[in-house]
C-alpha cells in the first residue's frame, strides 16, 4: 500500500511539473512576440523564411494547389473587362436613343400597335398516354374561355399551342413535338425561319429560311406572326450557332413548366371575313320628289 501511495504521489508531481513547464513556455513565446528587442533580432530570420516560401510557391508546377496568378494576368483581365464595360455602355445609350426615336415615329405616323391579348391562366400536367409525344394537359377549357389555337406561354416564352379543347381541360402541343411548326424570326437580324421540334427538349431546328443572311449569335428568336397562327413578337428561343448550323435554344428548357397563360392567337381577319357594309341606295320615289322640288 505504501508503494502504491508513493507511485500516485510521483505521478501527480510529474503532471504538476509538466503544467508548470507549459506555462513557462507560453509566457516565453508571448514575451518573444511582444518584446521590441527580441522582435528586431528575429526579423532577419522571418524574412529568410518568407523568401523560402515565395521561392517554393513560384517553383510549383501550374495547376497545383499553390499556383497563383501573377499581377500581369490580373491586370490584363481588368483591362479587358473595362473595355467590355465601355462597349456595353455605348450599346446601352444607343438602344435607349433608338427606343425613344421609335416611340416618336410611331406617334408621328399614328402606327397601329399590336393589341395586348387577354388570356386565361391554367396549371399544366404531363400527359403520358396521349396521341402526341410532347403534350401537356391544362386545367382550363371551353367553360373558362379557352379556344382552339390559343397560344400557351409562361414567364420564359412560348411553350406550345392548344390543339384540342374540352369543357374543363385542353391539350397543349409543345414546341418540342415532332409535329410542331412555328414561324419565327430573329429579333435583331429579322431573319425568318420555321422552328421545328423533334430534336429534344433543349434545342429546335430552324428550317425553311428564305433569307441567306445569318442570325446574330445569342439573339432572341420571336414569333413572326406569319400565317396568323401565333401573335407577333413572343419570345420562343435563342439563336445558337452549333458548328455551321443555326439552332434554336428553346426557352421551354429554361424553367419548369407548371403554370401557363393561354392567349388568343390574335389573327388578322381577311377582307372577305370582315367586309365593308354595302352602300345604301336612295329610293326611286324619294329621288323623284326631290327632282320635282
Amino acid at each position: 500500500m505504501a508503494t502504491l501511495g508513493r507511485d500516485r504521489k510521483a505521478k501527480r508531481q510529474v503532471v504538476r511539473t509538466f503544467v508548470v513547464v507549459a506555462i513557462v513556455v507560453a509566457l516565453a513565446l508571448v514575451l518573444f512576440q511582444t518584446a521590441p528587442s527580441i522582435r528586431g533580432a528575429s526579423q532577419p530570420l522571418r524574412a529568410g523564411m518568407d523568401d523560402i516560401v515565395v521561392q517554393s510557391a513560384s517553383s510549383t508546377r501550374p495547376g497545383s494547389l499553390f499556383d497563383f496568378n501573377n499581377d500581369e494576368e490580373l491586370q490584363a483581365e481588368i483591362e479587358r473587362l473595362q473595355v467590355e464595360n465601355r462597349q456595353l455602355a455605348i450599346w446601352r445609350d444607343a438602344a435607349t436613343s433608338m427606343t425613344e426615336r421609335l416611340q416618336r415615329y410611331e406617334e408621328l405616323l399614328n402606327l397601329a400597335s399590336e393589341p395586348l391579348p387577354q388570356g386565361i391562366s391554367a396549371r399544366v400536367v404531363t400527359e403520358t398516354d396521349g396521341p402526341f409525344a410532347e403534350t401537356r394537359l391544362a386545367n382550363a377549357g371551353a367553360l373558362h374561355g379557352v379556344q382552339l389555337g390559343h397560344v400557351a406561354v409562361n414567364t420564359q416564352g412560348v411553350i406550345g399551342r392548344v390543339i384540342r379543347v374540352g369543357n374543363r381541360s385542353s391539350r397543349i402541343l409543345l414546341v418540342t413535338d415532332f409535329n410542331s411548326r412555328v414561324p419565327v424570326m430573329g429579333e435583331i437580324s429579322g431573319v425568318r425561319a420555321i422552328l421545328a421540334g423533334g430534336s429534344g427538349s433543349e434545342f429546335g431546328q430552324l428550317i425553311d429560311r428564305p433569307e441567306q443572311a445569318p442570325f446574330v449569335q445569342g439573339e432572341s428568336i420571336v414569333t413572326s406572326g406569319e400565317g396568323n397562327a401565333f401573335p407577333r413578337g413572343l419570345r420562343i428561343a435563342r439563336a445558337v450557332l452549333s458548328g455551321e448550323e443555326w439552332v434554336a435554344q428553346l426557352s421551354l428548357s429554361e424553367a419548369p413548366v407548371d403554370f401557363v397563360r393561354l392567349l388568343p392567337a390574335q389573327t388578322i381577319p381577311t377582307p372577305e371575313e370582315d367586309p365593308l357594309p354595302e352602300p345604301v341606295e336612295a329610293e326611286p320615289e324619294a329621288s323623284a320628289e326631290m327632282g320635282q322640288r
